[in-house]
């Protein structure tokens, strides 16, 4: 079986999360595709589930290298091929999890096996890290591995994870493939906006009822727009879009500082850059009423924040009440209440990163480099304190069609670029 056909194997495993019988075999084919990682490195299974690879060579810091087992669900409808078929055909491998995050766990471990096969000895501890949970959150996953981690004392002297990719024809204007390294991720929180007032039957009914002052709230939200905000990684990015755009845009995005309110305007309808300049607000879930012949008593709405490096989660709370503090709703936390402050920005300036941007210049040529906001979140934040260091980053170019199919339909990955991945880790870690 070559590493086609073993990614291929590795995505008709259905790594939902409470499926946990899929990762028990999930574990199984691990052990049988990779026999010298199974038989050389040190595995540990965290938290029942996670999983844990040392390949400990002595060396006073370890490097951190993180993928996720877990996939979002998927429904065979409208896929060309079933999600969970890991079928070869024209070119690609299909199937969910392809692109997030198989493939990336899959090329870690084709990486190491084939280091291993070839006697091949790092400077530094290498750590594998695969939590289960990422889609959900990570708590049981990820958390629980950097704990481990820490209460062990592991000195860990950089990080690894998804979150950024090599993006072609996603900015306009901008044909250049963009190395993108995430250096920095944003925070979240989840509040509840909550209305009350009497009931009573919707024959009769009255101004100014919870639903419509939830309504408004709701209106207020959706059109406040946070004070955009130039962190140093956004502001690289946009330097490095400036060179690879006409003018007169390229003379703006090179001076962001000077130029970030006509840079917010032109953002403001692209969704994912406005984002990289700001908090954002969105009201995600609704509940209200139990008939519709009654007026409801109270209604709730949840809004999901997506908070930028330099904000805190109660900041974003305050501002959230000052929204909608004339319209009679309470803001409190969320029933599921969990928050995330933002990850800061790492260190561009270590070794680990040069010799990361160094391997990227090595295997994708023709892709600029630059840092870049992670506005997603990952796993990579639960160890935000066992180490500053933390790069986000995918070896795989992705145009916004495949950037679609990410938790969508028909999500593939070609051949190619696959092999392309395991040959980017292959390189990585000879070189740390």
């Amino acid at each position: 079986m070559d590493r086609i056909e073993r990614l291929s194997e590795s995505i008709r495993f259905r790594t939902v999360v409470r499926k946990w019988e899929e990762f028990l075999k999930f574990h199984e084919f691990l052990e049988r595709s990779f026999p010298l990682i199974h038989s050389k490195l040190k595995v540990h299974r965290i938290n029942q589930y996670a999983l844990l690879y040392e390949w400990n060579v002595g060396a006073e810091e370890s490097l951190l290298f993180l993928a996720h087992m877990d996939v979002v669900p998927a429904e065979e409808e409208g896929w060309i091929h079933p999600p969970f078929s890991g079928e070869i055909s024209d070119g690609y491998v299909w199937g969910r999890g392809a692109l997030d995050d198989k493939s990336s766990l899959m090329a870690l471990m084709e990486a190491v096996e084939g280091l291993l096969e070839r006697n091949f000895t790092p400077k530094h501890n290498l750590l594998l890290a695969f939590g289960f949970d990422e889609e959900t959150k990570g708590y049981m996953g990820a958390k629980k591995l950097a704990e481990h981690l820490e209460n062990r004392r592991i000195r860990i002297k950089a990080i690894l994870d998804e979150g950024s990719a090599i993006v072609e024809s996603v900015f306009p204007g901008v044909d250049k493939p963009l190395a993108l390294i995430g250096i920095a991720e944003k925070g979240f929180a989840s509040f509840d906006l909550v209305a009350k007032g009497p009931g009573g039957h919707s024959s009769t009914p009255y101004r100014n009822a919870p639903i419509e002052r939830m309504a408004k709230s709701i209106t207020c939200i959706s059109k406040y727009r946070s004070k955009p905000t130039l962190i140093g990684a956004v502001e690289d990015f946009l330097k490095t879009l400036g060179h690879f755009t006409a003018f007169p845009l390229n003379v703006v995005l090179k001076h962001p500082r000077f130029f970030l309110p006509l840079i917010d305007l032109f953002f403001s309808k692209l969704p994912t850059a406005s984002a990289m300049l700001r908090t954002t607000m969105c009201v995600t879930m609704l509940n209200a009423g139990v008939a519709d012949n009654v007026i409801p008593e109270q209604v709730t709405a949840t809004v999901n924040c997506r908070i930028i490096p330099g904000e805190t989660a109660k900041e974003v709370f305050e501002r959230i009440r000052k929204i909608v503090e004339d319209l009679d709703v309470e803001v409190v936390r969320s029933e599921k209440w969990e928050v995330s402050d933002p990850v800061e920005e790492s260190n561009t300036k270590t070794d680990f990163y040069q010799k990361l941007v160094e391997t990227i210049e090595e295997v994708f040529p023709n892709a600029a480099v630059s840092t870049f906001l992670t506005i997603g979140g990952t796993d990579s934040r639960h160890y935000k304190r066992l180490c500053r260091d933390i790069y986000r980053f995918s070896p795989i170019k992705m145009t916004k069609n495949d950037l679609e199919t990410v938790h969508g339909r028909n999500e593939r990955i070609s051949t190619q670029a696959y092999e392309r991945m395991c040959d980017f880790y292959t390189n990585l870690m000879q070189k740390l």
